[in-house]
């Protein structure tokens, strides 16, 4: 279901500067500041950046050229919108003065009435939302219907909502997901003029634009005077902004830069026609009584007022969706009058045990972890029926600890009851630190890796042979894991096996990257050794080549090193090996 209001129209481009709303000296010093920043350009390019037809500023371009402030460098044949245009000295000097009252050189601002107009016109209609479409939002949340029936009217109304709980129960996740409603888009300026100002109101930080494909700058051989909507306001999905702890009283009021001499609109301007949330609301710069204050006109009559630097006044409207939210008590915020001023206000309770199980599940099926019902309420049974409340930010927290620990720890991607349980204690505080933890072994000290270790044992090999015949020796047999008692006693069975699976793989490979005559002088030097390894060459050959080859090894890999390794014993062993050598081999035991 789409959500539209009939009554928005899409703001049509003006034809004629009347129809801007703007002074003729307002746009004759646009026209300066652009091409004094961006240098020379074409009309069609010129009109694209100012966001008005070429036939509504075109008097205005004649009028500069006639006053040798414009000049045409070139053209395409196609008058004025065909003609490179560039600012000559005369030019850039009066651009200048025009800087020194604002450097704003974007799209021409909409005059204040104009933009007060449209937001009138997008602020919803009543009825405009039904409880299908806000259930379609809170997809994937587990609610009551009692929840909806509460933040519906609030948001079907648009009026100012309270919203309170303990923490941990959704509050602020709630809020978020009525971004969203699939409603209609809006139409923002990105600036406006009032009094002579600029203030910038279009922020790509907060305002999602949908009009990005008609936001490419047009050819300069696409003449056409039909570009669509005033390319002075922008299509934007309704705003949803937030304000946390560090929001002060000057963040609601125009900001005024001192370098480019214009003012930014504050928050409640730029969320107007969509939401504005005042998270963690008491927690802020500014006490709850001055924010309220601040608020309590616009939020009864929909009009806002904005100081400028010089003293002036703007009246702004305020069609913002205000959205309160705390974990304090609402009484220690601020009297009954100033929460009277909030039209709605809604308790945000915990959930109940049958809720706590299905966010259970429901967190479990998005992070694709496998997990039982039955797993779930052993769970609930055993660390919360002693009084501890249900908390919807509970299932998230101890599930992201789990799976934390499996990364960690390297174990299977399932949950079990004392994988949960170590999650869950991660997660709060300790009620007694007089408890023996049950698992109290203590972790040998190590003064280096598992892997440097090892890097450090093989370096006393002076063959890379020899190092891969080093390594597979410590591979049992049957099971196929890496064994060496003094390494696991101190790092570990696991850690040990991965380590030395990983270096016999790295060996073998080095060995194979070998040239042949590389591999032959290596394998001089091993057999040559004192440590027996002519000796050892005398093993049965078959035998040999599978003890070295390291099981991760594909199949190629293992067929070249058999091939290659034969033909070098074929050429070296009649040189090297006595004949008494062959008739008591040392057994492949003995290697390491």
């Amino acid at each position: 279901m789409t959500l539209t209001e009939p009554g928005i129209q899409t703001p049509a481009a003006p034809e004629s500067l009347e129809q801007t709303g703007l002074a003729e000296s307002t746009v004759e010093q646009l026209i300066l500041k652009i091409l004094y920043f961006r240098g020379d350009l074409y009309g069609q390019d010129l009109s694209t950046a100012i966001g008005l037809r070429f036939s509504v500023i075109g008097d205005i371009v004649e009028q500069l050229k006639l006053s040798h402030h414009l000049q045409i460098k070139r053209s395409l044949g196609m008058g004025n919108v065909g003609s490179v245009f560039s600012l000559t000295e005369t030019g850039r000097a009066r651009a200048r003065e025009a800087l020194e009252a604002n450097q704003y050189a974007g799209p021409a601002p909409v005059p204040l009435a104009q933009y007060v107009e449209m937001v009138r016109q997008q602020r919803p209609g009543e009825g405009w939302l039904t409880k299908e479409a806000l259930r379609k939002a809170f997809r994937g949340m587990v609610l009551t219907e009692h929840v909806l029936s509460q933040v519906g009217p609030a948001v079907s109304s648009a009026n100012s909502l309270l919203i309170y709980g303990k923490p941990g129960d959704g509050k602020t996740f709630l809020v978020e997901q009525l971004n969203n409603l699939d409603t209609a888009p809006i139409y923002l300026p990105h600036a406006i003029e009032c009094q002579g100002n600029i203030v910038q109101v279009f922020d790509p930080i907060y305002h999602q634009r949908l009009d990005t494909d008609e936001a490419d700058e047009i050819s300069v051989l696409a003449v056409s005077e039909a570009h669509g909507h005033d390319r002075r306001w922008v299509k934007c999905k309704r705003p949803f902004i937030v304000s946390g702890g560090e929001l002060s009283l000057d963040m609601l009021d125009l900001r005024f830069n001192q370098n480019s001499k214009v003012y930014e609109a504050p928050f409640q301007l730029k969320a107007n026609n969509g939401i504005y949330l005042i998270d963690d609301f008491g927690r802020q710069r500014a006490t709850p009584a001055e924010v309220l204050n601040r608020w309590i006109v616009p939020m009864e009559r929909r009009v806002d007022y904005l100081s400028f630097l010089t003293g002036g006044k703007m009246t702004a409207p305020f069609e913002t969706f205000l959205v309160f939210s705390t974990n304090l008590n609402p009484a220690d915020l601020g009297d009954e009058a100033f929460l009277r001023r909030i039209q709605y206000k809604m308790l945000l309770r915990g959930p109940t045990e049958s809720e706590f199980i299905r966010i259970f599940e429901s967190f479990c099926t998005t992070r694709k972890i496998p997990c039982t019902r039955s797993l779930v309420v052993q769970f609930v049974a055993k660390h919360y029926r002693d009084g501890r409340p249900f908390r919807r930010c509970h299932p998230r927290d101890v599930l992201s600890h789990a799976l934390n620990l499996i990364h960690f720890e390297k174990l299977p991607l399932e949950l079990t009851e004392q994988l949960l349980d170590r999650a869950f204690e991660s997660c709060f505080l300790q009620e007694s630190e007089g408890e023996v933890p049950p698992d109290a072994t203590i972790v040998p000290l190590t003064v280096q890796s598992c892997a440097d270790h090892w890097g450090d044992r093989l370096a006393e090999n002076y063959t890379a042979f020899g190092t891969l015949v080093y390594l597979a020796a410590f591979r049992d047999r049957s099971s196929g894991r890496y064994q060496e008692v003094e390494s696991v006693r101190v790092y570990g069975e696991g850690e040990t096996s991965r380590t030395l699976a990983r270096l016999h793989t790295q060996a073998f490979r080095e060995w194979l990257s070998l040239k042949l005559d590389q591999q032959n002088r290596d394998l001089a030097r091993y057999a040559a050794s004192t440590d027996g390894g002519a000796a050892k060459l005398s093993l049965e050959r078959t035998e040999l080549v599978r003890n070295l080859t390291p099981l991760d090894a594909n199949p190629q890999e293992a067929q070249l090193f058999a091939e290659e390794f034969e033909a070098l014993l074929e050429s070296l062993c009649p040189r090297v090996v006595k004949e008494d050598s062959w008739e008591s081999p040392l057994k492949m035991e003995k290697i390491a």
